[in-house]
């Protein structure tokens, strides 16, 4: 169920592997976002399954904070790793002399820790790095990084200096490819898949893909496999990448939340189909992810919604924020402004983190009259009668629509929540719905009861017979 990783770990720019070594595991390498969204942490943790639904937590693979000796690094973007001669091998982004540069440590296991790291000559580039890396089947290794247009070059054997003459600036650009950042590549049969996070659709929101028969290119832009542009009030960017375990083909990607720009993203899976020629179909975010339907009679918690609606989006703000001020008006960060970047909002539908102890929860919070949360899919028996829910309240009384399949979809009940005594106190709510039966979308419609007041907060629900 997506998302697919502890709630104390908020995992954006997933890159999966599977070994040689171990082809019944699956490898999660990503950063860190730190809840309170200052940023990513400067360490990192592995996680590994062997069945893509339970996850173990190996610890902290790569800590910059001790093992990068040259300079201090207050947050790690995203990484990549590659293995070569039963030796592992982890490409992160560092500044040295006050330039980012690609650069790499190394262990003898696959989950680390990854140690003695160095530069990597050649990949100076004033910009964002966000590494991917390739070894192919004839045991050549590839190097790809940068922001606006990717820069690419083979390694040489001791997987830590380029082949300085295969060096190319403009693998992928922004003009012919809507190339923003976050490369991944892959190879599938006799072609090379390198995935990106796309403008083409306004802000670098979708993951789409461009095919090569070579490593190095030319590339011919594809399509685009996923779009987490609904997935938060302040979605921005997304990045991941593509993962064949046990001969079926998934998109690894990340979700925002929050109502954060970065915070909050979690990683999320969703099984992927190619046609005939190659080609990737375009799925959905799911909240099942590569599980069956949810059961509908079975607790879904809130925070799963796999994407919202959102009532009024006259009133956001289309200030970019610090974070981006000190790139050149232009190209991806002038289609920012244009859409409106829309973190800086208290109304809108999100999830909330709260941290009990060392226990972490969330729920949805901030609903404005008319938001969606929208949930796929829930399988229904034709038995059920009644929809309950956990929900919190101050003053307000929302009436949760629910809906099959649009946001305009048929109504099967609607649930009045009211007053429970306060944001912080819980309480259940029911309602009668009309039996359904089959495969569904279930959209969660919230609609204000008339006192003008912030709406309801939703922890969990289900429905029963």
């Amino acid at each position: 169920m997506n998302p697919i990783l502890p709630l104390y770990y908020a995992a954006p720019d997933v890159e999966a592997h599977v070994w040689p070594q171990d082809p019944d595991r699956v490898y999660l390498y990503c950063s860190n976002d730190r809840i309170d969204g200052g940023g990513m942490d400067s360490y990192q943790n592995c996680f590994s399954s062997t069945d893509l639904v339970h996850w173990e937590d190996h610890g902290v693979a790569f800590d910059a904070r001790k093992a990068v000796t040259w300079t201090k690094v207050d947050g790690l973007p995203a990484v990549d790793a590659a293995e070569k001669d039963g030796r592992y091998y982890y490409y992160f982004t560092a500044p040295v002399d006050g330039v980012l540069m690609q650069c790499v440590a190394s262990s003898d296991r696959p989950e680390g820790p990854f140690t003695n790291p160095v530069p990597i000559k050649g990949t100076e580039y004033p910009s964002c790095g966000d590494p991917s890396v390739l070894v192919d089947d004839d045991g050549k290794a590839y190097l790809f990084w940068g922001q606006f247009s990717l820069r690419g070059a083979r390694l040489k054997d001791n997987m830590c200096e380029l082949e300085e003459d295969t060096v190319d600036t403009m693998v992928l650009t922004e003009q012919q490819h809507g190339f923003h950042e976050g490369s991944s590549i892959r190879k599938r049969g006799d072609t090379y898949y390198l995935l990106y996070a796309d403008t083409d659709r306004g802000r670098p929101t979708c993951l789409s893909y461009a095919k090569s028969k070579s490593p190095l290119g030319p590339y011919v832009k594809g399509g685009v496999i996923i779009d987490n542009v609904n997935c938060d009030i302040a979605s921005w960017n997304n990045h991941g990448s593509m993962l064949c375990f046990h001969d079926q083909w998934y998109i690894v990607y990340h979700r925002a939340t929050l109502g954060l720009e970065m915070g909050g993203r979690r990683v999320c899976l969703e099984p992927i189909t190619f046609d005939e020629n190659g080609d990737i179909a375009e799925v959905q975010m799911t909240t099942q992810g590569i599980e069956a339907p949810l059961p509908a009679g079975e607790w879904t918690e809130a925070y799963r919604a796999c994407e919202f609606l959102f009532a009024d989006h006259s009133s956001h703000d289309g200030e970019g924020g610090a974070f981006f001020i000190h790139f050149p008006l232009r190209g991806w960060n002038k289609n920012m402004v244009d859409c409106g970047l829309r973190n800086a909002k208290d109304n809108g539908v999100r999830t909330a983190h709260r941290i009990r102890g060392d226990v972490h929860s969330e729920y949805l919070t901030r609903f404005v009259d008319g938001d969606a949360a929208i949930y796929r899919s829930l399988l229904f028996t034709g038995k059920e009668r009644e929809f309950v829910c956990e929900a919190a309240s101050y003053l307000a009384l929302t009436r949760l629509e629910l809906r099959l399949d649009a946001a305009d979809g048929p109504c099967i009940g609607t649930c009045e929540i009211s007053h429970s005594g306060g944001w912080e106190d819980w309480k259940e709510y029911r309602c009668r719905v009309e039996a359904v039966s089959g495969v569904h979308a279930l959209y969660l419609v919230a609609r204000d009861g008339g006192e003008g007041h912030r709406l309801c907060d939703l922890k969990r629900f289900r429905f029963e017979e």
